[in-house]
């Protein structure tokens, strides 16, 4: 299993700007994944309930490779993404056993948003006999082709063995790729997930004629394989808490501390910028006292200490309300509630920052 190891240093890059009196500091932080897996869910069952839509009318021999693609795409891409999602999932800590289940198991399961009890039944069934949890579905599975066709200059060797330029066409086939999945905790009667991936691939081959041309582009079966596959994995990445970069200001300018604080900063002495932001605490200006209290919170916030980034926050707001300290001190604050989501996700995992 892959162990992903939690450690939150935060980094900081500052962009500079010479005409406000603020610098900007990027914050790399953790966020939660957006789905509860309960820590109960340690058998993973993951199913195809997706329907075939394909439209099977087409006007030219180009129309109708198309059409036999799509057909070939239809079941063997769903497969792909399918193990994409296996994949990824296998290296989640989290779960002891994560499993691909036979169509005949579910084919006649109507895996919609809003289950009836009778369907609920059914899932939970699917879940016993299999011994899983929770059943991931891949609920739709849309893929469309278009092709664009225009003139271009080709070269054919000639009798005598030398390159010429003919007339020729170049082909642009633009496949669409969408995967729409739930997850379905049927012990609970709950859907923990619902999210749609949409993705697209673009091949662009030339040849004497258009079937020519299209019959000239490379691997293009391999390559939307290997499309569906990723797709699969991008949403079971969906689970893993994701780095996130925080943009925060502070103060540069104001007195001579503030600036030579500044300096400090970008040369990565925080310690030192601290302490003259500390000086300017008792600072007659409430403004200026309040920047520096500000400024100490977005540096506690770096060594991620969120308590203390709050009380330096708040005591700013105290000492003079400003707007944007008061809309500081509520995305701690949501920092603050997201980590306690955090701790939950990452009791039996290290994260990889």
């Amino acid at each position: 299993m892959r162990r992903l190891c939690f450690l939150i240093p935060c980094y900081l890059f500052f962009v500079f700007s010479s005409c406000t009196s603020t610098r900007t500091l990027m914050v790399k932080t953790i966020e939660p994944s957006p789905v509860d897996i309960s820590a109960s869910i340690k058998t993973i069952g993951i199913l195809n309930s997706s329907t075939n839509t394909l439209n099977n009318e087409y006007s030219n021999h180009i129309e109708q490779l198309i059409y036999l693609e799509q057909q070939w795409l239809t079941e063997h891409g769903a497969k792909a993404a399918l193990t994409g999602l296996f994949n990824e999932l296998s290296l989640d800590s989290r779960f002891d056993t994560v499993k691909i289940l036979e169509k005949k198991t579910y084919q006649e399961i109507n895996f919609k948003a809003n289950p009836e009890m009778e369907t609920w039944n059914k899932i939970s069934k699917i879940c016993i006999d299999n011994n899983v949890d929770a059943i991931f579905a891949l609920v739709t599975y849309d893929t469309e082709t278009t092709f664009t066709l225009q003139k271009t200059k080709i070269y054919q060797y000639n009798m005598l063995r030398e390159a010429v330029k003919i007339k020729g066409q170049e082909i642009t086939l633009e496949t669409l790729i969408e995967n729409g999945w739930r997850i379905y905790d049927p012990f609970r009667r709950k859907i923990l997930d619902q999210f749609s991936l949409n993705d697209q691939m673009i091949a662009i081959a030339s040849g004497e004629n258009p079937l020519a041309a299209m019959q000239a582009v490379d691997n293009r079966k391999e390559q939307l394989l290997n499309q569906n596959n990723n797709v699969g994995s991008e949403y079971a990445q969906r689970l893993q808490p994701s780095e996130l970069e925080l943009e925060r200001k502070y103060y540069a300018i104001g007195s001579p501390n503030f600036k030579l604080a500044h300096q400090f900063i970008e040369k990565g002495e925080y310690v030192a910028a601290s302490s003259l932001w500390k000086d300017e605490i008792e600072n007659t200006n409430a403004k200026l006292s309040a920047r520096a209290c500000y400024n100490l919170a977005i540096l506690k916030e770096y060594n991620n200490d969120i308590i203390g980034a709050l009380r330096w926050a708040k005591k700013s707001y105290q000492i003079f309300q400003n707007d944007n300290t008061l809309d500081y001190i509520w995305a701690l604050e949501q920092r603050q509630a997201q980590a306690v989501i955090l701790d939950l996700q990452l009791a039996d995992t290290t994260f990889d920052y």
